[in-house]
């Protein structure tokens, strides 16, 4: 497949530094008019995250940011003033990517990984963290077998062991691996393939009111879509541009959702797909794997 070793992903640190990024965190106190740079203990950097802890107090808001090239930050005073929290972390400039929070306040990191010729088990590797204490400390947790490239993680809201990683497959001679979705139902200790068909999932989306109901972002000119908690997917009519970003609930009509891309605009219609759309793929689906 000619999309397979092309793909537009992010690879900001092929050609500089994370050191010499310029970045941080802005704050908005009338509603997105006016920005105030808020970032005093955070060394400048690619800010890829932003994650609010929900049972802070509004006066005392935690807060972590993924730092690329430098790893996780945390604010325990709504955003003023921030220290890096890496215990745990090993490497000088972890590329920091996303961040997830399950219900019962475990933080997840993924590391992006740092190279795509195809090589696994070596410093290249991306990685995924897990802590418990609020950043203070984080576990390295195994990624399934044969990933290298996680890319985004989901939890059910109502059951904070069950998780779903979006993976990024590396290139081999004529195709990619180890890329899709993947299933934990022990809080990320063991995985399973969940889908495969696509090899290069940008992010996975669980509807927080029906967590069985799963939405897939693909690169090869789809995004997916599950409504058995990822046992079966099919694709959703209607969309074929091929670099799907994140798929976001319409929260006004749930019938319906938004899909993110690159390059291609803002994409809104129904969450089961539109079958009165013709069903035609900008580029092919490799045709393996589930």
């Amino acid at each position: 497949m000619s999309a397979v070793h092309d793909l537009p992903r992010p690879k900001m640190w092929r050609r500089k530094s994370p050191p010499t990024y310029e970045g941080g965190v802005c704050i908005s106190e009338d509603g997105g008019r006016t920005w105030h740079k808020s970032s005093d203990g955070m060394t400048s950097t690619a800010a890829t995250h932003i994650l609010l802890d929900p049972r802070s107090p509004p006066n005392a808001r935690v807060l972590y940011v993924a730092g690329f090239g430098r790893g996780v930050y945390k604010s325990s005073d709504g955003g003023k003033n921030w220290s890096l929290k890496n215990d745990g972390i090993p490497g000088v400039e972890p590329l920091a990517w996303r961040l997830s929070r399950d219900s019962a306040g475990t933080l997840y990191l993924v590391v992006a990984r740092r190279s795509d010729d195809g090589g696994l088990g070596n410093d290249g590797d991306g990685a995924l963290y897990r802590s418990t204490d609020g950043a203070e400390h984080w576990t390295r947790l195994k990624l399934p077998e044969d990933v290298n490239g996680p890319n985004g993680l989901a939890i059910d809201p109502r059951d904070p062991k069950h998780l779903y990683l979006a993976a990024w497959g590396r290139s081999v001679p004529h195709r990619a691996q180890g890329g899709g979705v993947y299933v934990s139902t022990d809080a990320g200790n063991t995985w399973r393939k969940a889908f495969a068909k696509d090899q290069h999932i940008y992010d996975v989306t669980v509807d927080p009111d029906n967590p069985r109901v799963i939405y897939a972002a693909g690169f090869e000119s789809s995004a997916w879509h599950s409504t058995d908690a990822g046992r079966t997917w099919q694709r959703i009519a209607g969309f074929n541009f091929k670099w799907a970003h994140r798929v976001i609930l319409d929260l006004v009509d749930r019938q319906k959702i938004y899909i993110t891309t690159f390059g291609g605009g803002l994409w809104h219609g129904p969450a089961n797909g539109d079958a009165d759309t013709p069903n035609e793929i900008a580029t092919p689906i490799l045709e393996h794997g589930k």
